[in-house]
């Protein structure tokens, strides 16, 4: 028999009888003495979790007392974990300790669950650290109602200044301040609103100066201590104010806002009366990051612009310009105006027949002159082509350790290339040049995608057509370079793995979902272009950050643009040619058999003679927004419009990486001693950055013929554990039984080499009189 004293009711009751009142106190009692009679024949236990009743078996043999306390079942469901010192039965049941946990209860694993990585590095005054720990009080309230958390936090925090002191106290309301005020503190306007509005409140409530903060660089800065999703809503509220007087001044707001919250983008959607096409792509570049990850952001402002169409470059004046001028003329206005606007236009349901008719006349305008000009165009080195987008490929590997992986997105619109960049800067390749390629004519795969791998015009004689021998292509126009190449989707992380200066990947998904009518795709087809977008360039990115030893760049092109027809009723007329068509989606058809000499409507189709094209056959392809077939109301390509031939052309490459310091300790469990040559002694080194790194070597100076193992690379965020051969000269003075190691390390980032050299504490024996001998012999 047993009396369990459970005030914290952990035990479960059973057959017990638990002692709740007087009367049920007189049962347990008896239950007592009949128990002590029969020299223990009772079995049954007696639960009391109420005072004053638990108070009252204080005069029985403590062998027949269980006391029940939380501390003591954490004891017995982790009996080798060392639990915290000073926590208490209440710790216990206020962190739920004895449920289910998927962590040790130590102080480390208390530590690690509750704030999760907050403490891993040690806690310092600088702008990221505060406002880290700041954001963190505010979006975490009921964890300080918990005396030991309350606790442990202070214990972190205990190395702060003063200045902080509400802060170590976890203060939400101070915290929440103190975070406004360091995200702020980029812009000068905002930093002193906020000044103005939390002075007095700050000094009569805390009695902190606004000099005690600024003293601390906590606010202003130029490099963001915080990441997008670190910002608050609250922070729309601060900076509408300032984007809405700038509206009504007709000033875009840029120069007023952090440009790194997407609170900041709401502000500017709920204010805005108007936003034009030019401040649109000022924001879209501008907020690229965040519109990255809120496609519905990113809609809503879309959605708020009208683009502006804009007239076409005058004939007469386009005349009195060279060539080469002309062409970079009508590329500004169709990816400045245009483009953007045709592609809003498709989403217009029942648009004027006026503005239809207006839009057709431009493109027309456009598409006459590419085609009189044509041939005379691609004969212009000057002018980058499908044909020679390889010498920028070439240009790109011609420095010694360079490396290049070449995306060809098969039929990439210039209306993505805000989707395009939005992704690359997310993944960090943030050093974009972008360039404006005149694709080759008729505008289909078949055509531009040879015309890329070969960087040849398709007469000449070394030109490679057949698909099936595209790498054969690729390998000949790169003879100097080890090549990979796929065009199949699922095997590009396994081609990137290849060892190869050059890795080429097709990418054909995009143009095949581009081709799908309305009813066939869900939400937008921008929403998914983003999405796949920004999966294969995370992709390419970490194939990038996983060979810090070559420094890598990233060519993206297309072979075609794409386009909608506008209307329904502007299907080609000449029978035959139409019937001759495939796939629904044609605009253009070759002209071969028996329609070799078929008659032409100038009106409705362009003759793209081999003499225009330099392909080696004739095409006949669609005039303005005319078709093949019927109208799907898909994405199309093989017309001369602007969308269809004027295409990006993307350099980017990883910005200026910000590199912190390999650390390495000692890591093992024992001391050593002076003078003895000591096996297996263990070092660590850890990789504290969220790249890749290349060791090449490490030292150790008071002892040159240490030699050290090292693997090649190192994980993000990771650590390594080298064994040794290890020799402490004797000379060493111990202090606080340790001595100092000076330890060089050599490691290589994005092909750039970096040495961290540091001082090591070793933990020493005692000395003693054996220390000046020599123990190499035993």
């Amino acid at each position: 028999m047993k009396i369990y004293l459970d005030p914290f009711s952990l035990q479960p009751a059973s057959e017990a009888l638990e002692v709740a009142d007087d009367a049920s106190y007189v049962v347990a009692r008896c239950l007592l003495l009949d128990f002590m009679r029969s020299a223990g024949q009772s079995n049954r236990d007696v639960i009391v979790r109420q005072k004053p009743w638990i108070e009252w078996f204080g005069d029985l043999p403590q062998t027949l007392i269980a006391r029940v306390s939380p501390l003591a079942l954490l004891h017995q469901k982790h009996p080798n974990v060392t639990l915290p010192a000073d926590l208490v039965e209440q710790d216990v049941q206020e962190l739920n300790l004895l449920v289910d946990i998927d962590f040790e209860p130590s102080v480390a694993g208390i530590t690690k669950h509750f704030f999760s990585k907050l403490f891993k590095q040690p806690v310092t005054p600088d702008a990221s650290t505060v406002y880290a720990l700041a954001r963190f009080v505010v979006q975490n309230p009921t964890l300080y109602n918990k005396r030991y958390l309350r606790q442990l936090w202070s214990q972190h925090l205990e190395q702060l200044p003063t200045a902080l002191e509400p802060l170590k106290l976890a203060d939400a309301a101070f915290a929440k301040t103190l975070g406004e005020g360091i995200y702020l503190g980029g812009n000068t306007e905002l930093a002193s609103d906020w000044e103005h509005d939390n002075t007095v409140w700050l000094k009569r409530t805390y009695q902190i100066q606004i000099t005690d903060l600024q003293q601390l660089k906590l606010l202003s800065w130029t490099k963001p201590p915080f990441k997008i999703a670190d910002a608050e809503s609250v922070l729309e509220k601060k900076v509408k104010h300032c984007v809405t007087a700038e509206l009504k001044k007709g000033v875009p707001p840029l120069e007023v806002l952090p440009g790194r919250y997407s609170g900041e983008l709401q502000a500017i959607l709920s204010a805005a009366i108007k936003v034009d096409a030019a401040l649109l792509s000022a924001l879209e570049t501008r907020y690229a990051d965040i519109i990255a990850n809120d496609s519905q952001l990113h809609r809503q402002l879309r959605v708020l612009v009208n683009p502006e169409l804009v007239t076409p470059p005058d004939e007469q004046a386009l005349a009195s310009l060279p060539l080469l001028e002309q062409l970079r003329v009508w590329q500004k206005w169709a990816t400045t105006s245009f483009i953007p606007y045709k592609f809003w236009l498709d989403q217009v349901k029942d648009p004027a027949a006026e503005v239809l008719d207006r839009v057709e006349e431009f493109s027309n305008q456009y598409g006459d002159w590419l085609f009189v000009n044509y041939s005379t165009l691609i004969d212009d080195e000057r002018i980058l082509t499908n044909s020679n987008v390889r010498q920028r490929a070439q240009q790109l590997l011609s420095s010694p350790g360079s490396r290049l992986i070449w995306l060809i997105i098969d039929g990439l619109p210039d209306a993505y290339t805000a989707l395009l960049m939005a992704a690359l800067k997310k993944h960090g390749l943030n050093k974009i040049k972008t360039e404006y390629a005149l694709t080759a004519l008729p505008t289909i795969t078949a055509i531009g995608i040879p015309a890329l791998l070969n960087g040849l015009r398709p007469d000449a004689s070394a030109f490679i057509s057949d698909s099936k021998k595209r790498k054969e292509a690729l390998v000949q126009a790169f003879p100097n370079q080890n090549v990979a190449f796929s065009n199949l989707t699922g095997n590009f992380a396994e081609t990137l793995d290849a060892n190869a200066d050059l890795y080429c990947l097709h990418w054909r998904d995009l143009d095949e979902y581009q081709h799908k009518e309305d009813n066939q795709i869900e939400g937008t087809r921008a929403d998914y272009i983003g999405y796949e977008l920004d999966k294969r360039i995370g992709l390419l990115a970490a194939a990038m950050r996983a060979n810090p030893d070559r420094r890598t760049k990233l060519l993206i092109s297309t072979d075609h643009g794409a386009t909608r027809c506008l209307r329904n009723e502007s299907g080609i007329s000449n029978k035959k040619i139409r019937e001759a068509a495939a796939e629904s989606h044609e605009r253009c058809i070759k002209l071969v058999g028996k329609l070799e000499h078929e008659h032409l409507d100038a009106e409705e189709t362009y003759h793209l003679t081999r003499e225009i094209t330099y392909n080696q056959d004739d095409w006949v392809a669609a005039r303005g927004y005319r078709y093949f077939g019927r109208n799907d109301h898909g994405y199309r390509h093989g017309g001369l419009s602007p969308e269809e031939t004027i295409v990006p052309v993307l350099v980017a490459e990883m910005g200026v990486i910000t590199v912190t310091e390999l650390a390495i300790s000692y890591f093992g469990k024992k001391e050593l001693e002076l003078g003895k040559t000591l096996k297996d002694v263990q070092f660590r080194i850890h990789n504290p950055n969220d790249f890749i790194v290349e060791l090449r070597g490490l030292s150790l100076a008071e002892d040159s013929k240490t030699e050290f193992v090292l693997p090649a690379q190192l994980a993000p965020n990771s650590s390594v554990a080298l064994k040794t051969k290890l020799k402490l000269p004797s000379s060493l003075r111990p202090k606080e039984k340790s001595v100092s190691l000076t330890a060089s390390l050599e490691y290589v980032v994005q092909g750039d080499p970096y040495t961290t050299q540091a001082s090591v504490s070793v933990p020493i024996q005692q000395a003693n009189e054996l220390d000046d001998f020599d123990f190499d012999i035993l």
